[in-house]
């Protein structure tokens, strides 16, 4: 590989490493996207672009070439100590959007890591080139699973570690049939998703009567459903006593629970098994009940 193929690889690698652009990185240079497409398909930038180029990606110019000493794979306390670093730069720096990149494109690496596969494209290339395709990277193993989306407005990521006797638990739950129950109803789902789209509003208080108006429910059907909100925690009592009589009032609480449980089922609605990356080593299967 000759040293323009080389700069070319390693722009393209650093630059979606730091979540950028073509046109964000040209724009710091002070050149056009195309200029750093060129780039990275074997075209050369000019010298005095070098120490720009190098600065904006966050590297040396000697990293650039792959002149560098021997590479240092650093450990995972390190790892880890590069990561908070960074969040807690980013963060500070009010751009919560890179530090979501970053977890997300990490999250991804890892799990693609287990296909042993060395050039791993960036997540967010590959979600752009399948725009409205149903993609997702799946890693399946007795240790546990990882589902990532891969679909575009819609990325999620779920992990799930098969700890000695979950199974057992999960299916002895019988709040399952009363979740479930609650939300197939339909005014039961109506009023679960009120509940979140009207939290931003924030330390209203609501009567019963109240909250069956503003979700469009009928008082004696609210009435049947509220014990289920208050006990899933979508909403919260407070008893009020005045002049000796008892009264009832309700706030909204933010359930950080129901969204991925919403974005869960939308990718299950719409699976059409469409996968990017999928691997299945797992030979005992998550639903069965096994001795420990």
């Amino acid at each position: 590989m000759d040293r323009s193929q080389i700069i070319g690889k390693n722009i393209a690698e650093f630059r979606k490493d730091k979540a950028l652009t073509q046109e964000q990185l040209g724009e710091a240079v002070g050149v056009t996207g195309q200029a750093v497409s060129k780039w990275e398909n074997g075209g050369m930038p000019d010298a005095y672009l070098l120490p720009e180029i190098a600065a904006a990606l966050g590297v040396s110019v000697d990293r650039l070439f792959e002149i560098e000493h021997k590479k240092h794979i650093p450990t995972s306390d390190e790892l880890l100590e590069l990561i908070g670093s960074y969040g807690f730069d980013r963060l500070s720096a009010n751009d919560g959007e890179a530090v979501f990149k970053l977890i997300f494109e990490m999250i991804f690496r890892l799990n693609y890591s287990a296909f042993k596969c060395e050039n791993c494209r960036s997540v967010w290339d590959i979600i752009d080139e399948h725009d409205g395709v149903f993609l997702t990277s799946q890693l399946i193993r007795d240790e546990g699973m990882t589902y990532v989306s891969l679909v575009k407005d819609m990325p999620y990521i779920c992990v799930t570690k098969d700890a000695p006797g979950l199974i057992g638990r999960l299916l002895g739950e019988k709040g399952y049939c009363e979740l479930f129950g609650l939300l197939s109803d339909p005014d039961g789902l109506k009023a679960a998703i009120f509940t979140q789209s009207e939290y931003a509003k924030g330390g209203a208080k609501y009567t019963a009567e109240r909250l069956a108006e503003e979700m469009e429910i009928q008082p004696e059907k609210f009435s049947e459903l509220l014990p289920l909100l208050l006990k899933f925690q979508f909403l919260r009592e407070e008893q009020i006593i005045v002049d000796e009589s008892e009264f009832r009032t309700y706030f909204i609480l933010q359930n950080n629970e129901f969204r991925p449980l919403l974005m869960t089922a939308w990718l299950l609605i719409n699976s059409q098994q469409r996968y990017y990356a999928y691997c299945q080593t797992r030979e005992t299967r998550f639903l069965e009940g096994r001795k420990e």
